[in-house]
């Protein structure tokens, strides 16, 4: 949520998601009309396509992470060209066989790849 609070005083158009219609509708009622885009992944359990189409095949610019390994190619898929992911959570748990071989030891130095 404070991630979201950020995006709209900086004027960044936020693309939320959440499984729960009710914390989706939250979320739009912190904005103006229009300036919160939501995603609910339960209706759209191929999310970073949703994301694709709202962004016209663009991607988005910044993702915050807050599953993990089940989630982390869906983020890297919906992210545009030159844009970056902040790992801040495991919510989906912590298993590291599930990242990809590559992944893991970024995560351990909080490296980056440019």
């Amino acid at each position: 949520m404070f991630g979201l609070l950020i995006c709209l005083a900086a004027g960044i158009h936020p693309i939320i998601t959440s499984s729960s219609d009710e914390k989706l509708d939250r979320v739009r009622a912190l904005g103006k009309p229009g300036e919160v885009d939501t995603i609910n992944y339960r209706i759209h359990p191929d999310w970073e396509n949703e994301v694709l189409r709202l962004t016209n095949g663009r991607g988005v610019d910044f993702v915050i992470e807050t599953v993990g390994p089940r989630t982390i190619s869906q983020s890297i898929t919906s992210l545009a060209r030159r844009g970056s992911i902040t790992v801040v959570g495991f919510l989906g748990g912590f298993d590291v066989k599930s990242f990809p071989h590559t992944i893991t030891p970024l995560l351990t130095k909080t490296a980056a790849i440019r």
